[in-house]
């Protein structure tokens, strides 16, 4: 990231005309996603997992299990997916939960780590 913002600042143009193609290509993805989005079904199997890995990490609430299956329902529109599963599922636990677990202060396991070893408990390696 600090390599791309200092070749930006160097050369503003040059920068643009070198990522201009990439840029717009994930401009097509993200419009395409937010157009199929609607269409793309959570199975009841989907709120079960997610609800599962919730409970196993203790998050408080069910923002938790909002917040993941929202963020798995826009993974699948842009991978071009018609519905939610285990792999999306897995994919955005980490991000969507990581910062929603509780703190215990004698509990030396990073949040991370955590969610990844509840992942690997209810999912499978």
């Amino acid at each position: 990231m600090i390599r791309r913002r200092d070749a930006y600042d160097r050369d503003p143009a040059g920068f643009a005309a070198q990522w201009g193609g990439a840029e717009a290509g994930l401009r097509g993805r993200i419009l395409a996603a937010r157009e199929a989005l609607p269409r793309v079904a959570v199975p009841d199997a989907a709120y079960e997992r997610a609800a599962q890995l919730c409970m196993a990490l203790g998050t408080d609430g069910l923002r938790g299990e909002l917040t993941l299956i929202r963020a798995a329902r826009a993974l699948a529109a842009l991978e071009g997916s018609a519905a939610v599963g285990d792999a999306e599922l897995r994919r955005v636990a980490p991000p969507a939960l990581r910062h929603r677990l509780r703190r215990n202060p004698l509990d030396e396991a990073v949040a991370g780590t955590r969610v990844e070893r509840a992942i690997a408990e209810l999912f499978g390696p």
